[in-house]
């Protein structure tokens, strides 16, 4: 029995009868190994129970004592999404895997044991780990912050129906198209188009050019950003075609006289704006019912894509330094980050006629309707599409400590798919760093939240500078080299068989989730292009395909980075698989998560587990398992510096 004191006192997210709770808390985040030692906990107020917890899981408490441990339970462990894709069976371990709270430095270290699961059981973590009354929360939060006071009662000085594109900025907050499309106009028409090219093949080498977890990705961060602008006072007309048909054909049923939305940079999406362009050029819309009053819609477009605007740069794209560092220190003396768009507190009204026209908002398509094929994740990290999840991720205090980690879902922040697709604004993730920073504490994770965002603005103002020859084989230098393009080798690649674990296990993840560590993703690049000397673009399309946070420019700049052709020529590095594996996963429990043939291993072998795992598909360049890992021979250094130079 609870006295009104202790009700008081106690969390609101606790339970008022924690034991069964606790029990099944329990067993789920500690799954029984084939031989454990049960243990006897007094956890008041909850009577003495025995449950199955394996010595080992104690290294991830702050403490092994009752009093610790229900707090540690009570205090991370929540009810999470419901898992998008995995199976029914996996709703009590999937969420006691994704709550390794970030406020707790001990439960989320990227060196904490990873806990053990049955033999067939699933786990699958959620990105953000949180249910979904938490996120809901977390983003009406965010909605208010954001929304202006001031403009709650403020007359709109525009006239007449504007329609506002949604391309890759599938978002509410901090978007300047959508914002300046309410101010000039009456009402207000927010448009997306399923393009069909998104699904067609890759240029080179014709691989799916979307793949299923992207694609389910995209179809939940439409159907968010549909239910943000119906509580704005909007909705989103869902029409399934090319931009340049569809736009044209709406402005003339609306009566729009301009279509608002953001700039790309890369050739693709820059035809299709020159497209639509024309084709509104083409159509007469009559205004206010009179024929005297006709004009031909415009297409006005905003840059909105990076935490720099590109107009603030201290010198044109065209002379954008070829050097990051220098670019990164030019930026941070000589520019200010815009503030964020703030919000009217409604953005209606809707447009009054037109509608029945065109058919109805439309429905947000299945995968079956894109021609894809549902795909499980029944393991590793599933993450939910949307605005609204994006606004509730909040890593950004452990983030310097964690961003090179390649398991659990805390050890970066994760933004990068919710930024590929729009759902987040650099600018708001910049704001948000400087309000934790004056609340909270600045710290170097802060610092390095920013520090890769600016990587990321690099490379949009690179593919700018550089056009296509960023998808080049040569790259933006043109750099001669002699690729192979041999399939086979390339297949055990993309498929995880090359018999390095450390290659596998990255490879298998990125193939089941859509997602790889940073760390990962260099790692990879470099032994397909360096101890393969496969084409680096068969690598980059691959990605295109599966990653959940592909944009063409980060990926593409990367990429050429990593095979040696990209625009800085000091940038040529090869990654020592030996090296890497004892620095970044030294006792081998990211490869024996991804790779269950391994686990039975010792921690020391897992990594060179020779005969009990398949034969190795190439030898390395450079680094050797035999020796002992992280030293090498003076010889090898020698060597390796020679093949840099040569490179």
């Amino acid at each position: 029995p609870e006295t009104h004191h202790e009700a008081e006192k106690r969390p609101r997210h606790l339970p008022k009868h924690p034991r069964v709770v606790a029990s099944l808390l329990v067993t789920s985040f500690f799954p029984s190994p084939p031989s454990h030692t049960p243990l006897s906990l007094s956890l008041s107020p909850i009577t003495t129970s025995l449950l199955p917890v394996p010595c080992h899981a104690m290294r991830v408490l702050v403490s092994p004592s009752p009093a610790s441990l229900f707090f540690f339970f009570s205090s991370t462990v929540k009810p999470c999404l419901t898992p998008r894709r995995p199976p029914s069976s996996t709703s009590l371990s999937a969420p006691s895997f994704a709550m390794m709270s970030s406020s707790s430095s001990t439960a989320s270290s990227s060196t904490a044991p990873l806990p053990a699961t049955r033999p067939g059981a699933a786990a699958v973590q959620m990105v953000p780990g949180l249910s979904a009354e938490e996120v809901a929360a977390a983003a009406d939060e965010a909605f208010a912050r954001y929304t202006s006071a001031a403009g709650a009662g403020r007359r709109k000085e525009g006239a007449g129906v504007a329609v506002v594109w949604f391309r890759s900025d599938l978002r509410v907050l901090d978007n300047e198209a959508l914002c300046r499309a309410w101010a000039a106009s009456g009402s207000l028409l927010p448009v997306y188009c399923v393009d069909p090219r998104m699904f067609e093949e890759t240029h080179y080498f014709g691989f799916p050019r979307t793949g299923a977890h992207r694609a389910q990705f995209l179809l939940e961060c439409l159907a968010d950003l549909r239910k943000n602008l119906i509580k704005k006072g909007l909705n989103l007309l869902v029409q399934h075609g090319k931009p340049e048909d569809i736009l044209p054909a709406i402005a003339k049923a609306f009566g729009a006289h301009t279509v608002f939305a953001h700039k790309e940079t890369c050739s693709e999406e820059l035809l299709v704006e020159r497209l639509v362009r024309d084709r509104l050029q083409q159509v007469t819309v009559i205004l206010d019912g009179s024929p005297s009053q006709s004009i031909k819609p415009k297409l006005q477009l905003f840059w909105g894509s990076t935490m720099y605007h590109i107009d603030d740069l201290p010198f044109g794209t065209g002379s954008l330094p070829d050097i990051y560092t220098q670019f990164r220190k030019s930026v941070e003396y000589k520019c200010k980050v815009r503030s964020c768009y703030r919000l009217p507190t409604s953005l209606g009204p809707l447009p009054s006629h037109g509608m029945d026209e065109i058919g109805g908002w439309g429905n947000i398509p299945s995968l079956e309707q894109l021609g894809l094929v549902e795909t499980k994740v029944d393991k590793g990290m599933c993450f939910i599409g949307g605005e609204s999840a994006a606004l509730a991720r909040d890593l950004i205090k452990i983030y310097k400590e964690t961003r090179n980690g390649m398991i659990r879902p805390d050890y970066s922040t994760k933004f990068s798919p919710w930024l590929a697709f729009g759902c987040l604004s650099p600018r708001y993730v910049y704001e948000e760093v400087k309000r934790y920073e004056k609340e909270r504490l600045a710290n170097e994770s802060t610092y390095w939240v920013l520090f890769e965002l600016i990587w990321r603005d690099y490379f949009r103002f690179l593919s700018k500078k550089y056009g296509n020859s960023i998808f080049h084989l040569g790259g933006p230098r043109n750099v001669v080299s002699k690729w192979s393009q041999d399939q086979m080798l390339f297949e055990s690649w993309r498929d995880g068989r090359t018999g390095y674990p450390l290659i596998d296990a990255n490879m298998k993840e990125l193939s089941a989730t859509g997602f790889m560590s940073n760390r990962g993703r260099q790692i990879v690049c470099s032994f397909l292009v360096r101890d393969m000397g496969i084409d680096w673009r068969m690598g980059a399309e691959w990605f295109e395909k599966c990653l959940l946070d592909y944009d063409p420019c980060s990926n593409y700049g990367n990429w050429t980075y990593g095979a040696g052709v990209g625009n800085d020529p000091r940038e040529d590095r090869y990654f020592s698989i030996p090296k890497q594996a004892q620095t970044y996963d030294p006792d081998g429990e990211f490869v024996a998560y991804w790779l269950p043939e391994l686990q039975a291993l010792p921690k020391e072998r897992r990594h060179s587990p020779g005969s009990s795992y398949i034969k190795q598909v190439v030898p390395l360049k450079f680094g050797s398992f035999n020796q002992k890992q992280g030293h090498a021979s003076t010889e090898r250094e020698k060597q390796k510096r020679l093949y840099n130079r040569k490179a």
